[in-house]
């Protein structure tokens, strides 16, 4: 394995390395350096040294039978953990060592997980360990990391074994750890307790000055400025280097210019500092920021940027302005996080004008280290944060997103911008549609959706009551909501131009009081230009506590609350709100619907490896044809028509062998259902089939040398279930109409492999073909699908799986063709490790 960084339980970063002959000394160095308690524990024995042979076989491993793993920080030795193969046996024997002063991090189980990668890709099978009764540390670590573990007590020393199989425990065990230890890295960066801007000026206008007057506006975080030409700033003293500073500093914001970059990171790792803001923008090819960002990570120092426009929040618990903008907003629910900063002046002015509070603001820049990832795993523990807004232009680690945003989205809406590399993929539609993660096309939209989550509830249906004075712009909100997909109903009370304040707060508690409606979208049209919001705190005074979403429209008027302080979100059209009302449905119809939904439930009567037999022999023999496809369907329990690959002369055998009527497919077909284009339906006898073949031939040629003969299936309602491997998402199930036009009908359904047989229902319930198909057929084909789905998401050798055409025919699903792809997997994501 090649190097690599990993989070600490603690938050802090460090290098994960195979360890090398040449690591002779600093692992007698480290031994030496350890408590005799901690050696004893370790050897069962005083050792107070390792002898040259125990340091040549520690230190010389082949990375199969034996593996050894170091962790280092500031390019010391924290701790290192080795296994070793029982000789021929499919058991590994493993131990770790973790230094005094860094144990209580999550290290050991860190060492685990990799050396249990490894051991996995060898074939390795089980770890067993040995350990005093009394080291409960080391026993520890083997029940949390979420194996389940097998214990013998023999003369005050315990035997461990556990299998090193990937269960949902030990999934859902390191997604845990991984959570707690990314939310404390992020948490080292936004909440200091002490700030320096390392390039603070007083030059007025310049970045350095604009900064440094941005963090000394903080009172309550100590603040240092860094400048080398200066002796004070603002009557406060100015140092030469992050390192003169004689208190300790949790975070830094870098204002340099950029040939002075590497230099200053540099001498922040040395001062020991946590976290760095880059406000520097690094031109392309003047700097290598990924060597640059792995030497600050392996060090402990997390970056945001370069090219950031810096973190602020204005919460009176956290009160922080690490920005080169003036964050004055109000504090409030919603955090927001954008990768492009020079867009991040115009959203907070924007978000300034609707009276947006905000929990956090975090600009990303060039986001070379930290991420959206990172971020949100801070923000589902945050409190005062409801809602997650994001912008982003790229995604660092697609299938880590889908893992976070999905469990967060259970509990906080989170609404995203996509732009640049991040809107031309299609496969990330996907993503945020199976993630919950509500998407918007601009940043407008960003905030008007924010701003409705913030303060309203979400929705029990899509019934939305429209309220209005006047009929033509009630006529107008109806017609958009009908267009985003909700359905408008009649207020129970009606209002005219003459409606006074006291009506609209009469009709508006007599409308949330209606079972039948789900929403609540109020409009006023001012009679006169005198008094534009008259009945604005009538309406706010009668939706107070409502357990259903309203928004008001009050023509003109701009966008923001409806009065000062209130909750109800205000639009200057129906357009807006409506779209915004759309979002607030699809988010709550995905909490009611698929929150609880496991994609990992599994299918009955499936064969894991009845499966990978069969793609060994498919391998082996480089044979993905009918015969073979019909057998690996079979392992999950998915029946194929009965189907025979031959030779163009054998056709009328195998026909006869199958019985009649059968079905004659040119291995090499063209577009179309007929004989000339390769496909001959319902043959009825060897004369048909002779006479088809012959036909094949004259007009395909040898693309018609072989042919597929499969028993004639009933017509039915053609269906097309693909799965391909996205190399960053993984698979992905397609759903939808098929047969030979199936591409040019692009009626498609989409989700992230593997899905659940009730996910899987409602992906066939979104395709045009649905509506011929009735309840229990509904559910057999959903059933098959989230089979394909498993089959696919289990085996990562299968690249893609086409099955086109399932024909769906009185109440059954009967598989007329399947084309399988085999290759090199490349979605093995076992251990933790940051992204680069």
């Amino acid at each position: 394995m090649p190097p690599s960084t990993i989070v600490l339980g603690d938050g802090t970063s460090a290098l994960i390395r195979p360890i090398e002959p040449a690591d002779a000394p600093t692992l007698q160095a480290f031994h030496e350096r350890q408590s005799p308690e901690s050696r004893y524990r370790r050897y069962f024995s005083p050792k107070p040294v390792l002898t040259d042979d125990e340091l040549e076989r520690f230190t010389t491993v082949d990375f199969v039978d034996r593996a050894a793993l170091v962790v280092e920080q500031h390019d010391e030795f924290i701790a290192w953990a080795s296994y070793e193969r029982w000789q021929n046996r499919g058991d590994a024997e493993v131990a770790f060592q973790v230094d005094d002063g860094h144990q209580g991090k999550g290290i050991a189980t860190l060492l685990l997980e990799h050396l249990a990668s490894i051991a996995q890709d060898n074939e390795i099978e089980r770890f067993t360990a040995q350990t005093l009764g009394e080291n409960r540390a080391m026993l520890s670590v083997f029940s949390k990391a979420g194996w389940p573990v097998h214990r013998r007590f023999d003369s005050g020393v315990i035997d461990v074994d556990f299998s090193l199989d990937e269960t949902a425990e030990f999934i859902d065990s390191v997604e845990r750890r991984e959570h707690r230890a990314d939310s404390r890295a992020v948490a080292h960066l936004l909440l200091p307790s002490s700030i320096a801007v390392i390039g603070a000026s007083d030059r007025p206008d310049s970045i350095g000055a604009q900064v440094w007057q941005h963090v000394l506006a903080t009172d309550r975080i100590r603040s240092y400025a860094v400048n080398p030409r200066l002796d004070e700033i603002d009557g406060r003293p100015c140092y030469d280097a992050v390192g003169d500073i004689p208190d300790d500093v949790g975070l830094a914001v870098v204002a340099v210019p950029q040939q002075h970059l590497e230099a200053t990171i540099d001498q922040c790792i040395d001062k020991r500092v946590r976290g760095a803001i880059v406000i520097t923008v690094v031109e392309p090819d003047t700097i290598d920021m990924r060597a640059l960002v792995s030497r600050a990570r392996r060090n402990g120092l997390r970056i945001v940027g370069p090219a950031s426009m810096g973190i602020a929040s204005p919460r009176p618990d956290v009160e922080i302005q690490a920005a080169l903008v003036d964050v004055r907003l109000p504090p409030g629910k919603v955090a927001v996080s954008m990768q492009s900063g020079t867009l991040g002046t115009s959203l907070l002015r924007l978000a300034a004008h609707l009276h947006l509070g905000l929990s956090w603001f975090v600009s990303l820049g060039d986001k070379d280290d930290l991420s959206a990832n990172d971020l949100l795993q801070f923000w589902e523990d945050d409190d005062a944060t409801e809602v997650i807004a994001l912008y982003t232009e790229s995604f660092g680690n697609p299938r880590k997103f889908a893992r976070i945003a999905r469990r967060v989205s259970r509990s906080k809406p989170i609404v995203a911008v996509r732009a640049g590399a991040a809107l031309l993929d299609p496969a990330n539609a996907t993503l945020y549609r199976q993630t919950g993660v509500i998407e918007v096309p601009t940043v407008t939209a960003m905030l008007d959706t924010a701003r409705v989550f913030a303060c309203q509830p979400l929705m029990n249906g899509d019934r939305v009551a429209v309220l209005s004075n006047s009929r033509s712009p009630a006529v107008l909100a109806e017609a958009t909501l009908t267009r985003a997909g909700l359905t408008p109903v009649v207020a129970p009370v009606a209002l005219d131009w003459a409606s006074t304040p006291d009506d609209y707060e009469s009709a508006v508690r007599t409308t949330l009081a209606d079972d039948d409606i789900d929403a609540l979208l109020v409009v006023h049209a001012p009679p006169s230009t005198v008094d534009v919001n008259a009945p604005s705190e009538a309406i706010d005074r009668a939706a107070s506590g409502a357990d259903k979403p309203v928004v008001a429209v009050m023509l003109g008027s701009g966008d923001g609350p409806l009065r000062p302080g209130s909750d109800i979100a205000s639009f200057a059209f129906p357009e807006q709100a409506a779209a915004a009302l759309a979002r607030v449905d699809a988010y709550s119809r995905w909490r009611r619907t698929e929150v609880d939904e496991s994609p990992d439930e599994v299918p009955a009567n499936i064969d894991r490896l009845g499966a990978d037999d069969v793609i060994d022999e498919m391998i082996a023999g480089d044979d993905t044809g009918p015969q073979e496809a019909r057998r690996l369907l079979a392992t999950y329990g998915i029946e194929m028509a009965p189907t025979r690959r031959v030779d163009a002369d054998d056709a009328v055998a195998a026909a006869d062998e199958l019985g009649y009527p059968v079905a004659v497919k040119a291995a090499q077909r063209r577009i179309g259902r007929s004989v000339e284009a390769g496909i001959a339906l319902d043959l009825a006898d060897a004369d048909d089939v002779a006479e088809a073949i012959s036909i094949m031939r004259e007009h395909l040629g040898d693309d018609a040398a072989t042919v597929e003969v499969q028993r004639m299936l009933p017509p039915g309602t053609d269906l097309r279930v693909r799965v391909e491997d996205d190399e960053r998402l993984g698979p992905i199930i397609t759903v939808g109409l098929g047969g030979v036009q199936a591409d040019l009908i692009g009626d498609e359904i989409s989700r992230l492999a593997p899905v659940s047989p009730v996910v899987a229902r409602r992906m066939v319930e979104a395709t045009r073909a649905s509506g011929a198909l009735d309840d229990d057929t509904l559910t057999r084909v959903a059933d098959l699908v989230a089979r394909i789905a498993h089959l696919a998401s289990d085996h990562p050798r299968l690249q893609e799986i086409d099955v086109n055409p399932v024909i769906v025919s009185e109440g059954h699903c009967h598989v007329a063709d399947v084309v399988v792809r085999l290759g090199t997997p490349d979605r093995h994501e076992p251990v933790r490790r940051l992204e680069t």
